[in-house]
């Protein structure tokens, strides 16, 4: 399995997940509005990602320069507000997937459905 289909599974799980837990409080309560975070892990961007990370690690700790090649800033003790490209809407690639299948789930909100995700 590729990382890219591996990472879509997990955002759909999540926003079927998300989207359950949901869905009864959207119908109880008429919420107009959503607003998620995710948090994921660098694990996510397969062994690449997890061996810049250990890399990055070890030479933060022995004072040197971090650099980044898989990630778009350098991870170690840090988190990257950003998974995926940018698209056209200024949301990236990752967080429509789970605005998308959120949106399947509980309906259209309107244009007030934010969703931020995070390594």
């Amino acid at each position: 399995m590729t990382n890219q289909i591996l990472e879509l599974e997990v955002a759909i799980q999540m926003a079927q997940l998300s989207g359950r837990k949901l869905l009864p409080l959207i119908q109880k309560f008429r919420m107009k509005r959503v607003i998620m975070s995710t948090y994921q892990a660098s694990s996510g961007a397969g062994q690449p990602g997890m061996d810049e990370l250990k890399s990055g690690t070890r030479d933060w700790l022995d004072g040197k320069e971090v650099t980044n090649k898989i990630f778009a800033h350098p991870l170690p003790f840090n988190v990257i507000p950003q998974i995926d490209k940018f698209q056209d809407n200024g949301y990236t690639k990752e967080e429509m997937k789970v605005t998308w299948e959120t949106r399947k789930i509980c309906g259209h909100l309107g244009d007030t459905q934010d969703l931020w995700t995070t390594r």
